[in-house]
């Protein structure tokens, strides 16, 4: 650790009087704010995706059949229902709704002190079946006319649509989020590129002077990386921590709360690998970016 630590001291270390520069206090701070947004923007994006993935796989295939309340107590017409559903291709199970669950659900929504048998909530019945491209394979209008001739009340609702258009907005705001973030890291990538120009000429007397006692621009190349890099590399670690924070608040306050208005968010793996890169991937952006304009630069010097 010693070793490393006195490494990184001597790649930072420079000729040049960075430590000067307004950047040198200003830069850090600006790029903690923007990598910081974008690494909220990302976990969002994760979380979307997450979700999404594991709402669709729950609602699609899966039917709802509606039972009037006023026959759910009729063990012989549930049953014949039941033997309707089961003996229909692509059905594979059959879940009861039954009135505990069904109150379980609405509680949140309808407060503590409500009877289930005080309002015409029909049973619901959970019918599990196949699925073929993202699409039920029961053939939705025969088990419509089969159950139709058991009760004209009973109602099928297939909620495989609804998800398709879910899934096609969020994936769109998804989109959106990915590209407002790409966005903030492009201006990061420009502060850099400005700053790099910036100190090449507010350092061009101490660069000339190097270039007199036979430095080479290989030499004067890495002092003006590492010093970007490493000012780039604090500000973004500043920023992910602070954002970090912000989503694990975030995700406390949610389960503690446990509402059905506040959608449900976790941490992931992907969360901690998308926290720990970031900073890394922004420390890389500005060796690349540091490297090129001042070469360019100063090349176009001799």
């Amino acid at each position: 650790m010693l070793w490393l630590m006195n490494r990184l001291r001597r790649l930072i270390s420079s000729d040049i009087p960075f430590a000067r520069d307004d950047a040198h206090r200003l830069l850090p701070a600006m790029i903690a704010c923007l990598t910081g947004f974008a690494a909220l923007l990302l976990a969002v994006s994760i979380c979307l995706t997450h979700g999404l993935s594991d709402r669709s796989h729950e609602v699609i295939g899966v039917l709802q059949v509606e039972v009037p309340r006023a026959r759910a107590n009729d063990n012989t017409y549930m049953q014949i229902v039941k033997d309707a559903l089961t003996q229909t291709a692509g059905v594979e199970g059959i879940t009861v709704i039954g009135q505990t669950q069904m109150e379980g659900l609405l509680k949140p929504w309808l407060g503590e002190d409500f009877s289930l048998a005080d309002l015409p909530v029909p049973v619901i019945l959970d019918v599990k079946t196949a699925v073929k491209d993202d699409e039920t394979t029961v053939d939705l209008a025969a088990l419509r006319a089969t159950l139709s001739k058991i009760d004209t009340n009973i109602r099928i609702e297939d909620r495989g649509p609804w998800v398709g258009h879910m899934v096609k907005a969020v994936a769109l705001l998804q989109g959106l989020v990915v590209v407002v973030a790409l966005l903030l890291l492009l201006c990061v990538l420009g502060m850099i590129v400005l700053v790099a120009r910036t100190n090449l000429r507010l350092h061009f007397k101490t660069v000339s002077l190097l270039h007199m006692f036979g430095a080479t621009d290989e030499y004067i190349l890495r002092q003006f990386q590492w010093n970007n890099a490493w000012l780039t590399a604090r500000g973004a670690f500043f920023g992910v921590v602070f954002a970090a924070g912000i989503f694990v608040t975030a995700v406390i306050l949610a389960a503690r709360w446990d509402s059905p208005v506040i959608p449900h968010i976790s941490i992931s793996a992907m969360h901690v690998v998308m926290f720990i890169i970031l900073p890394i991937f922004t420390a890389m952006i500005a060796l690349v970016a540091t490297r090129l304009t001042v070469q360019s630069m100063l090349e176009n010097m001799h």
